[in-house]
């Protein structure tokens, strides 16, 4: 974990992350990182997990309180 990630996300679930926040669809971030949907599901999934969030929404809220992520 370091300070510009202290939720300890690996590379591409920050990438993920980062995704999420601009409001993408797991298919289109699939598309976008050249991925299966499938993959996409499970970063997605760790992403929830390792914030200690239940939504999207509530991830990219929880970025930003960490400083992950620009404020919005």
């Amino acid at each position: 974990m370091t300070r510009e990630n202290p939720a300890g996300l690996t590379e591409r679930q920050v990438q993920v992350m980062r995704l999420l926040a601009e409001g993408l669809t797991n298919p289109e971030i699939a598309e976008k990182l050249v991925v299966s949907v499938r993959t996409v599901d499970n970063h997605v999934s760790a992403v929830l997990d390792k914030l200690g969030v239940h939504t999207r929404r509530q991830a990219v809220a929880r970025a930003v309180e960490l400083g992950m992520l620009p404020g919005r």
